[in-house]
């Protein structure tokens, strides 16, 4: 039995750190991009927000499953929503993640990253968590936890923790508060964008 157990030790870790290896890869090829564009003084500028956007969001768009996202920010909820509902608030939502992270940018002066190695291996190889160290030129660290899932031979990036802070369930927490105020799913769509940006001004992003 024991060797049983170590003949499937020996064929299972290399499978999950392959696969954690794939999932990383994938990762680190968005970031050296998304660090090719923070660091562009041009796009930068406040005037440029828009195109910055698009630039954003075509380095985005090959790894973030906004939809998937967009149904678990709505949690319970989803299932008051008609599918056009799902898909607009889908849609809402890209946009406001694309507009809050391209108005932070400015802030930011990033110099580079280093990808953690895991501490063991995933029990689910199709799911994978890639740790991030983004550093600044300032000598100030943050921290990033990416949530992966397999489909097909891509990954996709389902959740992130940024120093600890939970995006997903934050954004699901906004969205219930939202629920309770507006009752209906088409209202919290209408009010989400100007939701958000109200949150992203008080806490100073």
């Amino acid at each position: 039995m024991r060797a049983l157990v170590a003949l499937l030790a020996l064929i299972v870790f290399p499978v999950a750190q392959a696969n954690w290896q794939s999932a990383s890869q994938a990762m680190e090829k968005v970031t050296d991009k998304m660090l090719v564009l923070v660091t562009d003084e041009e796009m930068r500028k406040p005037e440029n927000i828009e195109p910055l956007m698009q630039k954003v969001d075509a380095v985005l768009g090959e790894i973030v499953d906004y939809n998937y996202i967009g149904k678990s920010v709505m949690g319970k909820y989803v299932r008051r929503a008609s599918d056009a509902e799902v898909e607009r608030f889908s849609l809402v939502f890209k946009d406001t993640i694309l507009r809050t992270f391209a108005k932070a940018v400015s802030g930011f002066d990033f110099k580079g990253y280093e990808t953690v190695p895991p501490s063991a291996e995933s029990p689910e190889p199709d799911k994978q968590i890639v740790s991030v160290n983004l550093l600044a030129n300032n000598g100030q660290t943050y921290a990033l936890v990416y949530y992966m899932v397999q489909e097909g031979d891509n990954w996709r990036l389902v959740n992130v923790l940024i120093d600890g802070i939970n995006l997903r369930v934050t954004f699901r927490n906004q969205f219930a508060n939202l629920m309770e105020k507006y009752s209906k799913v088409d209202a919290v769509i209408d009010h989400w964008e100007e939701a958000m940006s109200s949150v992203a001004q008080e806490s100073g992003a």
